[in-house]
């Protein structure tokens, strides 16, 4: 009886770990790429072109970022970012005004991404982009609107501070800061428009953000 049994609690096991062997054969891997989302808070530095202040049009942005990521070799990922920022004004006299005053910033941006080794029960993730930004700043006084748009090339570098890094889900703060300047201007008021290259001027965001993601 003895010898019977501890032949039926081995055929047993063995069925047993056969099924979770198919199960864990069967189930799908999980993807290299990576879908992000995250809202921020970016400070405005510098000047857009030379001889004026970021900070006189600006009292900073609020940034909508979509990120695309797909992992490579050794740690390493490509990533693709599209950013939407609305822009606080400064130079506005009534709540109207403020609310016809806000403005926009736009960025498009490629780079790299390095996974940092765990530490601390968190992920750190650093990236690096280049990429193209657009800022619009309007003014209106008393329902009569002007706006000024500048573009340029920037560069962004960022740590991501992930908080679930096993699994398929992304979630932490991020810090970073744009750097860049404008070579172009854009300058539209009721009395006409005009536009052409600028004195450039270094600029900069430093960004606060808080980021979640899901890998496909």
């Amino acid at each position: 009886m003895r010898g019977a049994g501890a032949i039926l609690i081995s055929c047993v096991t063995g069925l047993v770990g056969s099924t979770n062997a198919g199960a864990d054969a069967g189930a799908p891997p999980l993807s290299r790429a990576t879908i992000l989302a995250d809202l921020g808070y970016a400070y405005p530095i510098g000047a857009a072109e030379t001889g004026t202040d970021t900070r006189d049009v600006s009292f900073g942005l609020v940034p909508l970022s979509l990120i695309g990521t797909y992992d490579l070799a050794r740690d390493w990922s490509a990533n693709a970012r599209l950013s939407y920022a609305l822009n606080i004004p400064t130079l506005c006299a009534s709540a109207p005004d403020c609310e016809s005053s806000v403005g926009h910033d736009v960025g498009i941006s490629i780079g790299v991404g390095r996974t940092l080794p765990r530490r601390w029960h968190l992920t750190a993730r650093l990236g690096l982009d280049v990429g193209w930004e657009w800022l619009t700043t309007k003014l209106s006084d008393a329902g009569v609107a002007s706006s000024r748009s500048w573009g340029g090339p920037f560069a962004r570098l960022e740590i991501f501070a992930d908080l679930k890094p096993s699994g398929p889900w992304s979630l932490g703060p991020a810090i970073g800061i744009d750097a860049g300047f404008f070579s172009h201007f854009d300058l539209d008021t009721p009395a006409g428009q005009t536009g052409g290259s600028t004195s450039t001027a270094i600029h900069a965001w430093p960004i606060v953000s808080f980021r979640v993601g899901r890998r496909l």
